[in-house]
């Protein structure tokens, strides 16, 4: 009866503090639901249009999850070329978070409108798909209107033209072919780039160097010439012979023959005269744009042996090393290694991913981080990846070897590069020499034994060798204290801090709010009407700032499939009907014979079939109909 009585008066006093123990778990929850809303797969074109002679990137994101991805749907015009993938670990609060983004080039081999089908996923064995993705795939010439004149051949009678010098003229799929660009301008000319060097053909992507271009100068038949030149490099995503091409667009600055008095303080062209040459007769000048195209290179692009390639081989194509380090090499049951893998070299390093343990049997491993540091010439460069690992039972005493393959195109075979097993320690063994520097410290004391020290000596200060005892520091020891210091309070109450009371009174304030959403989601459930109505709302402002964006890309296709889906989906939860099964005929049966929703409707419906094409102030005028008719069904 005293123990129960006891009890209860615990439970009193601990009451407050109970129901805030209440409260934080609550917070918890709320948070929880909150994250497992969060979208766990994400798919992103970069950019949504491109030319034929350019590449955009696929990138798909997956949160939180070990997935697989199937391989990507065939869609007819466009081709897909996995080029790696890279993970992102994030702590926040206490919370590890991952994503790992799986990026491939996309590139068109004639200009179109083209969709991306969803791609299937599957996380945890269950099947996502993605949401499809608008290419728009446009000539090369589109970007910049109307192609300036192309200037090839005939070198020594040329203005400016472009030579392109690869070093070999085979090479295999996948592996980066380097290539120097130069552009020839005749000397005493004046000149702007307008682009980057670009590629004229299919089969090949153009990587160019993350430099500015040389200027030197040569003799081109007796006639000098300013050089530009740039590193680059051609990458084949097909196989068989391909003709290539690479051009870039530039304006010439030439004399009218009309004198003026004074420079112009605006142009700075990276070519041109020296400053002082014609500075008291100087002419007017006039732009003449061109592009500057190479002669076409026909290059021979194999595809990788077969037979012999190795299990984990991922598409590394070049001449690579390897360098393993790991830390802490002093472990104990349970704790994480972290191994740090750079492979540095030559080569396509989109493709090159981390090393694996060729012993993978007792040891878990975290997807590890990868960091790219390019170096001057496209291809070069050091990729350094972070991994995770941990021994599953206390018996290891070194980390197995990591494997890493790749392809050698010189020799024309998979090389397979292994580090060196490290060694580990388990925490609490002595480290190494320690024994034997204390042994040979108790040798050189002399005699097997240790004298006793006397009671004397100890008082005086002298060893029983008449040797001075070492210094305190000398011994890692504390000093010794004479002072009692200051006396804190060992304990302060937790509710009298000023952080626990701010925690308490916003999970006081989360939990109103909680309350208030749920009493308000509650009043909506029961009055369905007005639930159906802010429903509306909600999808009409979402459907009227995709047509206002739409309108704005001028992508006529899409802006009418906008509007239909817009008077689908508020039908739809005005009549309780399924969005998508609304056609023509259910609005002439269903609405009034005047009704302006059934002719913007068909209008809708019929560009599916026949392309519509309107105007910027008519796709204007149309929006604005649709809303206008949309809000009067309120």
């Amino acid at each position: 009866m005293e123990r129960l009585v006891r009890v209860r008066r615990q439970s009193r006093s601990f009451g407050p503090i109970r129901g805030t123990i209440l409260v934080l778990i609550l917070v918890i929850l709320a948070i929880g639901k909150v994250a497992e809303c969060a979208p766990a797969v994400s798919v992103v074109l970069d950019p949504p249009s491109f030319a034929v002679d350019q590449a955009a990137t696929l990138t798909i994101t997956i949160n939180d999850a070990d997935a697989t991805i199937a391989d990507l749907p065939l869609v007819e015009g466009l081709t897909f070329q996995r080029r790696g993938q890279n993970t992102r670990h994030q702590l926040v609060n206490g919370s590890l978070s991952s994503a790992v983004s799986i990026m491939f080039q996309v590139q068109g081999a004639r200009p179109g409108s083209y969709t991306i089908p969803p791609v299937l996923i599957t996380i945890d064995k269950q099947q996502l798909l993605t949401q499809a993705i608008s290419v728009e795939v446009m000539p090369s010439a589109a970007a910049g209107g109307r192609a300036p004149p192309s200037m090839s051949g005939g070198e020594s009678e040329q203005m400016a033209f472009l030579r392109v010098s690869p070093v070999k003229d085979t090479s295999y799929v996948g592996e980066l072919l380097p290539v120097e660009i130069k552009a020839y301008f005749r000397r005493g000319l004046r000149a702007n780039l307008n682009s980057q060097p670009w590629l004229s053909g299919e089969g090949f992507v153009l990587t160019p160097a993350n430099q500015e271009p040389v200027q030197t100068e040569e003799m081109v038949n007796n006639v000098p010439y300013a050089v530009l030149t740039w590193p680059a490099a051609l990458s084949g995503i097909k196989e068989g012979r391909q003709s290539v091409g690479i051009g870039i667009d530039a304006t010439l600055l030439l004399p009218t023959g009309k004198s003026q008095r004074r420079r112009s303080m605006g142009a700075d062209p990276f070519l041109g005269n020296d400053l002082f040459a014609d500075f008291f007769n100087q002419q007017q000048l006039q732009e003449k744009k061109l592009r500057i195209v190479s002669r076409e290179m026909t290059l021979q692009v194999l595809s990788l042996p077969v037979e012999t390639r190795p299990d984990d081989f991922n598409g590394a194509i070049g001449r690579f090393e390897l360098q393993v380090q790991a830390e802490p090499t002093e472990v104990g049951p349970g704790d994480p290694i972290t191994l740090t893998m750079t492979v540095l070299g030559t080569g396509n390093f989109d493709q090159v991913e981390a090393p694996i343990l060729s012993e993978p049997e007792g040891w878990k491993s975290y997807p590890p981080s990868a960091e790219f540091t390019p170096a001057a010439r496209p291809g070069q460069g050091s990729k350094v990846f972070a991994q995770a690992i941990i021994a599953r039972s206390g018996d290891k005493t070194a980390i197995p070897p990591l494997s890493f393959s790749f392809f050698d195109p010189e020799s024309r075979q998979y090389q397979t590069l292994r580090s060196d097993p490290v060694a580990l320690q388990g925490r609490g063994a002595d480290p190494a020499g320690k024994s034997d520097s204390l042994s040979g410290t108790e040798t050189s004391r002399g005699g097997d034994q240790q004298q006793p020290e006397s009671t004397d000596s100890r008082d005086s200060g002298i060893d029983g060798d008449g040797q001075k005892p070492a210094d305190a520091t000398e011994l890692n020891l504390a000093p010794l204290q004479t002072q009692l210091g200051v006396l804190q309070q060992g304990m302060t109450p937790l509710f009298t801090r000023s952080s626990f009371q701010i925690v308490v009174l916003f999970s006081l304030l989360l939990l109103v709010a909680l309350t208030l959403i749920k009493i308000r989601a509650r009043r909506l459930a029961g009055n369905p009407v007005r639930g159906r109505r802010q429903e509306m709302t909600r999808l009409l402002e979402l459907r009227l700032q995709e047509m206002k964006k739409l309108q704005q890309r001028g992508d006529v296709g899409s802006f009418l499939a906008a509007c239909r889906q817009a008077m689908q989906e508020q039908l739809g939860l005005l009549w309780l009907t399924e969005p998508g099964a609304i056609t023509l005929a259910d609005l002439q049966q269903r609405l009034a014979e005047d009704s302006p929703l059934t002719a913007l409707f068909a209008t809708a419906e019929s560009s599916a079939y026949i392309g519509n094409t309107l105007g910027s102030q008519e796709m204007a005028d149309y929006a604005g109909k649709v809303e206008h008719a949309l809000r009067q069904l309120r």
